[in-house]
């Protein structure tokens, strides 16, 4: 099965040792499964804090593996004092699971509570706000936050649109008049594209998926 795996180093890690603990991270993947693309992302805010942190080495992987490896992978990621935080997502589906959304009138109330029309089942469903310049066709997607509440997901969107339109001025490829159409477009479709004027290397999606947690 494909998995997707996200793994934040300390950021207080010296810069003669990145490399040396990043390779044992690698290491670790390439012996309990098969990798397919490593991206070592560099040091990034993260959304919140953890274990004190406010930022972290980022390293993402796209393997394919069995969830016994996957198990494995995860207790030792788990016992190395280097990593502060982890996590590995089935990554089979590669679209959106629209009907959920259909199920909900106005996804962007906060006090919308959407756990009834959820399916229940043992492993976390997690929506995953994604960033990609489509005029790249080999750039990567930027994950800009994640959260099993899809309404925090939501209010973390509608601030992005707006930075979008407002801050960097991008235009949607949707005829959209105002920025309430552009949330409703988020809001049904899971997705908006941005273009930049007549600039045919600027091109930006903003979308949504839902995956598993494991």
């Amino acid at each position: 099965m494909k998995y997707l795996a996200m793994v934040v180093l300390n950021p207080n890690i010296s810069k003669r040792k990145i490399d040396f603990i990043q390779g044992g991270i690698v290491s670790l993947f390439e012996q309990k499964s098969k990798v397919n693309k490593i991206y070592f992302l560099g040091k990034r805010k993260l959304d919140y804090p953890i274990k004190k942190f406010e930022e972290g080495y980022h390293i993402k992987f796209e393997i394919d593996s069995n969830e016994k490896k996957i198990t494995q992978i995860k207790s030792i990621l788990k016992s190395n004092g280097n990593v502060i935080f982890h996590f590995i997502i089935n990554n089979e589906a590669q679209r959106n699971t629209l009907p959920i959304l259909k199920k909900i009138r106005n996804p962007f109330r906060t006090n919308q509570n959407i756990n009834s029309f959820i399916p229940k089942s043992q492993d976390t469903k997690v929506y995953m706000l994604i960033s990609k310049n489509l005029k790249l066709p080999f750039s990567e997607a930027n994950i800009l936050a994640m959260s099993e509440d899809i309404n925090r997901l939501f209010e973390v969107a509608v601030k992005k649109l707006q930075e979008y339109v407002y801050v960097k001025g991008f235009h949607t490829v949707k005829e959209l008049k105002n920025m309430k159409d552009i949330e409703n477009e988020l809001k049904k479709y899971w997705k908006v594209q941005f273009t930049l004027g007549d600039n045919i290397n600027v091109g930006q999606e903003l979308t949504i998926q839902e995956k598993v947690l494991i």
